[in-house]
């Protein structure tokens, strides 16, 4: 059963800016939007980490040259037929007994709206858990609260993200029981499942984190709220030497979702891509290899991509059965040289902008594999680890 209600047809498909460490440009965000109605998804969501008056200083109102931006930005957005939703992420520090802190909310919102916004995202994810606001009502409610007050004060919906937005996140003094029951039905809400990354995400998962039919899981009951998926299978601003580039599987019940990837357009365009084939495709493994060739993926890719297909979900067990002989390390020789060829072809041989952002991941297995094969030269270990793991790996050499 699709996560969204029966009755909404139009289902929300895109792209979510909502990861550290990474910041686009304008331009990048023009061409993702275009390229997302080529694949026929139709959702872009501003909500970058690294945008101070986003989150850090979201009380901040953004520059005069920042709104011309957004505004040429949401022409591009309703040329393609894609919805641009503005996020703001006030938790860190939101004064919930000050009206001036609403007030500051919605002039900002507004300001997003009159710029081309087609919707907001009020997010009160990653924050503390300890809330200390001098009020009677407790966290979740006043979380949705927030959400209901600005949704009447700008007539329209609001898109939300609880602070509990995945399973594995401790639900504190009935957070979510608190925040759903409070949250007005006509509101979206954006979660992730049993984990923030997670191996699968089934209708059942989000009948959890929405405490769904009295906390009966049924595989018929429907959702109280629109329930987008923020997936975060290819995200990596959590382990930035790591690059998940595999197909996106596990999702068969999903009908609404936005991916939050990596940061490098190049590279998401390549995972909007695979996202949006491998999700109507009935063979994943062929729909994935013909979205690479399509994104100019040399063949010798193929060698090396099982180190690249997808992370260490947060839902299975993490710790895994070390055998012997180290991870990466086979007793075929004739693999190992093929493995080491695949390697040298990807990045001497092949030259794209793709290629360029994917460089630090292959050179970084490169290295990886030499440690465990031990043939990295102690002078190469020190130029390319930094200098407490160069210390731990030589402790013993």
């Amino acid at each position: 059963m699709p996560l969204s209600k029966k009755n909404q047809t139009n289902h929300i498909r895109g792209y979510i800016e909502g990861y550290y460490g990474k910041l686009l440009s304008w331009t990048e965000r023009t061409e993702l939007v275009r390229f997302l109605a080529s694949l026929q998804l139709n959702t872009y969501c501003y909500a970058p980490k690294e945008d101070p008056q986003h989150r850090l200083r979201w009380r901040e109102h953004h520059n005069p040259q920042w709104h011309e931006a957004f505004r040429k930005l949401s022409e591009a957005a309703e040329c393609s037929s894609v919805a641009l939703v503005a996020g703001i992420a006030p938790g860190l520090d939101f004064n919930f007994q000050s009206g001036s802190d609403f007030d500051c909310l919605l002039n900002k919102t507004q300001q997003y709206i009159n710029s081309g916004a087609t919707g907001i995202l009020l997010l009160w994810d990653d924050i503390d858990d300890v809330f200390t606001a001098d009020i009677s009502i407790s966290e979740g409610t006043a979380h949705a609260r927030t959400v209901n007050q600005l949704s009447e004060a700008i007539y329209q919906p609001v898109w939300t993200v609880p602070r509990v937005y995945a399973d594995e996140i401790e639900n504190n003094n009935n957070y979510l029981e608190d925040f759903f029951n409070e949250l007005q039905s006509q509101h979206t809400v954006l979660l992730c499942g049993k984990a923030i990354v997670a191996s699968k995400v089934q209708h059942s998962d989000l009948q959890r984190l929405s405490r769904a039919a009295n906390n009966t899981i049924e595989s018929s009951a429907e959702l109280k709220h629109r329930t987008v998926v923020w997936d975060n299978f290819y995200a990596n601003d959590y382990c930035p030497r790591r690059l998940f580039i595999g197909p996106w599987t596990g999702r068969d019940e999903v009908s609404d979702y936005l991916i939050n990837p990596t940061g490098m357009p190049h590279t998401d365009n390549l995972i909007l891509d695979i996202t949006a084939s491998t999700h109507t495709s009935a063979n994943d493994k062929s729909a994935w290899q013909d979205a690479l060739t399509r994104h100019g993926v040399p063949d010798a890719f193929l060698a090396i991509a099982p180190y690249f297909l997808s992370p260490c979900f947060g839902d299975t067990i993490a710790q895994e059965k070390i055998d012997s002989a180290p991870f990466g390390v086979t007793s075929d020789k004739a693999i190992d040289q093929a493995i080491d060829q695949a390697i040298e072809d990807c990045l001497w041989k092949w030259k794209s902008p793709l290629a360029r952002e994917w460089y630090p991941f292959i050179m970084s297995l490169k290295h990886d594999l030499a440690l465990v094969q031990g043939t990295l030269p102690i002078d190469r270990i020190l130029k390319t680890q930094t200098s407490c793991l160069s210390r731990h790996l030589l402790k013993n050499f």
